[in-house]
């Protein structure tokens, strides 16, 4: 990284010369400060935005914030939704957690706030000082847009979601968290799982459960016969595919399904085990996978922490991806036998 004390020997002047020169500062001569302006593009000078926000602070006699903060910003969320839903508190006390552990504050911003506009959101951002963005997950789309100035932010996603621009992000590794399910239920004597997906969950993932399902299916020329994607608006509709597949086991992506499995309009057998891939602690009689994103927040904080130490800013060439598996949560509660040692949920 180029300083301003090499600009200042390359230019043969003073580094309070150099300073000013780059801050435009008319006490230095147009042509002086052109030049070496010039002289600190072709070095390959980059300047600082987080000292120059220390130095702005200092010069106009302005206390200096305990620790710097990083914007965490929900994106095309309301506040409410952001305030009620568990999933997304989860995610960000994970963050905070993460951030206040190395020494940084986490201020929250909505996309959705009346009159916010993407570019009033940068400046903003600007005024106050802030480098570090963190982007929520989103919850309804597959694929989000978001005009930040970019040049000015160090970013990183939460989430699996396209964007545009694409951000380095850390997300939920769908495609191993499918295949630890079904070889889970493989080693409780599963040969016949059937998998009931949400669509929008299954796209925004890049169709990861999908292509893990249809690879690790113990019967995998039949395995599109056992997959399900999309929300079913009819219970009954449950039960005349649960008769034609014959499923000695269902993996599911929501505890909306698992109601709706265990709905009386579904009389299933006693011994059809439930996985959840989206497991709850609200919910522990269901085995799965959890889904661990206030994990993944804390390293999607970390991206942006990095890229702040580095002076990265702008929307990479190379976006680094960090997915996480989650971790295996057996059903609480279950007596024992093959399925129940799997640690799977008979319905």
């Amino acid at each position: 990284m180029i300083t301003l004390q090499q600009i200042a020997r390359a230019a043969d002047c003073s580094l309070a010369t150099v300073s000013y020169a780059l801050r435009d500062d008319p006490r230095i001569r147009p042509e002086k400060r052109k030049a070496i302006q010039a002289l600190a593009a072709e070095l390959g000078y980059r300047p600082n935005p987080r000292f120059a926000a220390l130095m702005s602070h200092i010069r106009n006699s302005r206390p200096v914030a305990a620790g710097e903060r990083i914007a965490f910003v929900w994106v095309h969320t309301p506040r409410a939704e952001s305030e009620k839903d568990p999933f997304l508190q989860r995610v960000f006390l994970g963050a905070k957690a993460r951030a206040e552990t190395l020494g940084y504050g986490l201020e929250p911003f909505w996309t959705a706030e009346r009159g916010m506009t993407d570019r009033r959101l940068s400046e903003v951002m600007k005024s106050r000082g802030i480098v570090g963005v963190l982007l929520s997950p989103v919850m309804h789309e597959a694929e989000v847009t978001l005009d930040l100035d970019w040049p000015c932010f160090a970013p990183a996603v939460i989430g699996s979601a396209r964007w545009n621009p694409e951000l380095h992000h850390a997300g939920h590794h769908h495609y191993l968290a499918m295949r630890m399910a079904l070889e889970r239920l493989a080693a409780a004597g599963c040969r016949r799982p059937m998998a009931i997906l949400e669509a929008a969950v299954n796209e925004r993932a890049r169709r990861a459960w999908e292509a893990a399902f249809a690879v690790f299916h113990p019967g995998r020329r039949a395995a599109t016969d056992f997959l399900w994607i999309g929300l079913p608006g009819d219970r009954r509709a449950i039960l005349r595919r649960i008769k034609a597949c014959r499923p000695d086991a269902v993996v599911v992506s929501a505890h909306a399904l698992v109601e709706q499995l265990r709905s009386k309009d579904v009389p299933l057998s006693g011994d059809l085990p439930i996985i959840n891939l989206h497991w709850l602690p609200t919910a522990p009689e269901i085995g799965g996978i959890d889904q661990s994103f206030d994990r993944v927040a804390a390293n999607a904080v970390d991206l942006v922490v990095s890229q702040l130490n580095s002076n990265e800013l702008g929307v990479p060439a190379l976006p680094r991806m960090l997915l996480f598996p989650g971790r295996w949560v057996p059903a609480a509660g279950r007596g024992t036998g093959r399925t129940s040692e799997a640690g799977v949920h008979r319905s």
